[in-house]
C-alpha cells in the first residue's frame, strides 16, 4: 500500500516515540533526550537514544535508527505497511483502503487460516474422534481448564482431514502450504500434522501464528513445528509469552518444551516460557530484557544437552543485562516431571534456593573431578582460574576465590595471585587486539564502497542531505550531475529520494521505511540529520564537481550501458 506523505506525517504526529518506546524498554532521561540499552542488539551500557524533538531514535552501537515507524517495524517485526497500520490503530486513525496491498493481505489471510485451523484442532480434541489426544494430555496431568486455556488440539491420523476442512472454507492448497498447514510432495498436498497433539503458538497480541505437534505414534520427529512463514519466525518468539508477559512475578522461568511450560502454568507459575525447537537466541534475550523483569530462572533438562543450553543462555542473558539463576532439579529430569512427583510447593522451594549463574558454572567446572586428589585439584584450578579472572565485579570475584580456596585447601592468597596474573595477561591481550583492530580499515557494512571511494561517498552524502532539506532544488541539482552516484547504497537513497520529489511528496524519514530497514534507516537518519551541509549550496557545488570528475575503473559507464543495450538486442551476443 502507498501512503501519502500527509498521512504518514499524521501517523507520526499522533504517536509520540517516547511514550511508544516506553512500552518496550526502560527509558532514562538525559537532558532533552532519552536513552536505553538497545532492544536490537546485546549490550550492557545504553547506546540507543530517542529524540522527542523530531520523534526519532538512533543506536550508536548497532546503528539502527529512524522514525517512530522504523522503531515499530523493528521491535514488532512488521513490514512497512503493517507498521503504519499498527501505529494508525494505536492513534485511533482510520486506515486508507488496502485492497491492493498484497503483503498485508497475505499476512491477514495466514492469520485467518491459523485461527480456523486452531479452532478445528481444538474441537476435534474435545470430540470422540480426539480421544487418543485427550487421553494423552490427561495422563500427563493436564486439566480440562488448562487444555482450554492453551487452546490445545488434536490432528487426526489421516492425510487430508484438515486439508478438506480448510478447502471447504475457501482456502486454496497453495495458501495452506504457504501457511505451513499443508505439506507437498510431487505436487501433491497433504496435512502437515497427523496423529499429533497440537499446541497453537500465539504472538504477544493473541494471534495464532504457528503450531507445534507432539506425535502419538512412532514418528522419528517427536515434536514437529510449523515452518517459518510471513507471520512466524521462531528465533524471536517464545511459547506462552502472550500470557507470561502479564505475570506479576518479577522473573521469567525459561524451559525447554511446551509441556514444561503448561505444567508450570497449571501449578501457578504463570511466567514460564519456552523457545520453539531452537536454543535461546540473541533475539529471545533482547525480547525478555525489554519486558521489564530483571531476572530469568533457567529450568532446562538435567541432561548434557540441557546443561550446555544453560551455559549458552547465561551468556546471552548477561549480554542484555539480565541476571540468570539456575534451577537444580533433583529427582526429576524436567519441571513437568518434578511437579508431578513433588508438587508445586516443592518447586517453589527450589526456585527460592536456585543459585546464580556463577555458581552453576563453577559447579560445572568441577564435574568429574575428585577434589581430594592433588592431580584433580590441579586440573580444577586450570579450569577455574581463567573463569575467575573473567568475573568483572571485584566483590563477586573475591567471594568465588575464597570458595575455590575452601574447596581445594589451597591458600586464598595463592589462588588470588594466579587469578591476578591471568587478569593481567587477559588485559594485555585485549589491549593488543584493540590496537590491531584500530589499525585495520573499518568495513562499512551498509555501503561497502566507502573504503574504496571515501571522497565520492562523502560527496554523495552531502548532496542527499541538501536535497532532503531542499527538495525543490532536485531538478537543478540533477541537471548539473553528469554522472551517476558511484556507491550502491547512496545511489539507492538518491533514486528513492528522486521518486519522492517527482511525485510531489515532501521527504521525511517515514517515507524511506517503505524501502529501507534497520541499520539502513539509521544511516539515512545520520545523513539527513547533518545540519552542517543541509543548506550549503556552495558545498553541494563542490560535491557535484567531485562526482562529475570521478573516473570509473575500466570502460566509461556510458559505453558499458550501450554495450548492455546491444547485447540484449542481439540475444546475448557479445559486442566488441
Amino acid at each position: 500500500m502507498r501512503f501519502s506523505d500527509d498521512y504518514l506525517r499524521s501517523v507520526e504526529e499522533n504517536n509520540d516515540i517516547i511514550s511508544l518506546a516506553g512500552n518496550y524498554v526502560q527509558l532514562k532521561r538525559t537532558g532533552n533526550t532519552y536513552s536505553c540499552c538497545c532492544p536490537f542488539h546485546s549490550e550492557k551500557t545504553p547506546s540507543c537514544h530517542f529524540y522527542p524533538n523530531n520523534n526519532s531514535f538512533y543506536c550508536f552501537g548497532c546503528h539502527v535508527g529512524g522514525s517512530v515507524i522504523t522503531f515499530v517495524k523493528e521491535i514488532e517485526h512488521l513490514d512497512f505497511t503493517d507498521a503504519v497500520k499498527f501505529l494508525a490503530e494505536r492513534a485511533g486513525m482510520s486506515l486508507p483502503d488496502d485492497k491492493n496491498d498484497k503483503s498485508a493481505q497475505k499476512r491477514r489471510r495466514i492469520l485467518e487460516m491459523n485461527r480456523a485451523a486452531g479452532k478445528f484442532f481444538h474441537e476435534r480434541l474435545m470430540s470422540p474422534d480426539g480421544k487418543d489426544g485427550l487421553d494423552y494430555l490427561t495422563r500427563r496431568g493436564l486439566s480440562i481448564h488448562t487444555i482450554k486455556r492453551f487452546g490445545l488440539g488434536f490432528a487426526a491420523n489421516d492425510w487430508h482431514t484438515l486439508h478438506m476442512y480448510m478447502r471447504g472454507l475457501g482456502y486454496s492448497d497453495f495458501e495452506l502450504a504457504e501457511a505451513s498447514l499443508l505439506a507437498t510432495n510431487n505436487n501433491k498436498f497433504y496435512d502437515k500434522f497427523r496423529n499429533r497433539v497440537m499446541f497453537p503458538i500465539f504472538d504477544t497480541r493473541g494471534n495464532v501464528v504457528a503450531f507445534g505437534g507432539r506425535t502419538l505414534g512412532d514418528d522419528k520427529a517427536k515434536y514437529l513445528n510449523s515452518s517459518e512463514t510471513p507471520v512466524f519466525h521462531k528465533s524471536d518468539m517464545l511459547y506462552a509469552l502472550n500470557i507470561a508477559k502479564n505475570s506479576k512475578a518479577d522473573y521469567f522461568i525459561l524451559c525447554e518444551g511446551y509441556m514444561d511450560v503448561i505444567a508450570l502454568h497449571q501449578a501457578g507459575f504463570d511466567s514460564a516460557v519456552a523457545s520453539l525447537g531452537t536454543s535461546l537466541t540473541e533475539q529471545h534475550a533482547n525480547l525478555l530484557a525489554r519486558l521489564g523483569k530483571k531476572e530469568v530462572i533457567l529450568s532446562y533438562d538435567s541432561d548434557a544437552a540441557g546443561q550446555n543450553a544453560t551455559s549458552r543462555a547465561i551468556n546471552l542473558l548477561a549480554n542484555v543485562g539480565l541476571h540468570a539463576r539456575v534451577l537444580k532439579i533433583d529427582g526429576a529430569k524436567d519441571p513437568d516431571e518434578f511437579i508431578k512427583n513433588f508438587g508445586g510447593e516443592r518447586f517453589k522451594e527450589i526456585i527460592e534456593k536456585s543459585g546464580g549463574a556463577v555458581d552453576f558454572q563453577m559447579d560445572k567446572l568441577s564435574q568429574g573431578l575428585d577434589l581430594h586428589s592433588d592431580d584433580d585439584k590441579a586440573r580444577y584450578l586450570q579450569r577455574a582460574v581463567p573463569f575467575l579472572a573473567g568475573i568483572t565485579d571485584d566483590i563477586s570475584r573475591a567471594v568465588y576465590v575464597l570458595r575455590t580456596a575452601k574447596q581445594t585447601g589451597i591458600p586464598q592468597a595463592n589462588i588470588n595471585e594466579m587469578v591476578e596474573s591471568r587478569r593481567k595477561k587477559d588485559r594485555y591481550k585485549a589491549k593488543k587486539n584493540e590496537q590491531k583492530a584500530a589499525l585495520r580499515p573499518k568495513q562499512d557494512n551498509i555501503n561497502p564502497e566507502t573504503l574504496k571511494l571515501p571522497r565520492e561517498e562523502k560527496a554523495e552524502r552531502r548532496i542527499i542531505c541538501f536535497l532532503y532539506n531542499n527538495p525543490e532544488k532536485f531538478g537543478e541539482i540533477k541537471s548539473r550531475l553528469k554522472k551517476n552516484f558511484v556507491t550502491d547504497f547512496n545511489k539507492r537513497v538518491y533514486e528513492f529520494l528522486e521518486n519522492i520529489c517527482q511525485s510531489g511528496q515532501t521527504p521525511c524519514l517515514s517515507v524511506f521505511n517503505e524501502e529501507f530497514k534497520g541499520a539502513e534507516m539509521g544511516r539515512i537518519k545520520e545523513i539527513t540529520d547533518d545540519k552542517t551541509f543541509a543548506n550549503d549550496a556552495d558545498e553541494v557545488s563542490a560535491c557535484i564537481k567531485i562526482l562529475n570528475e570521478h573516473k570509473s575503473d575500466g570502460a566509461d559507464e556510458d559505453i558499458i550501458a550501450v554495450q548492455k543495450e546491444l547485447n540484449a538486442k542481439f540475444k546475448g551476443e557479445e559486442v566488441k
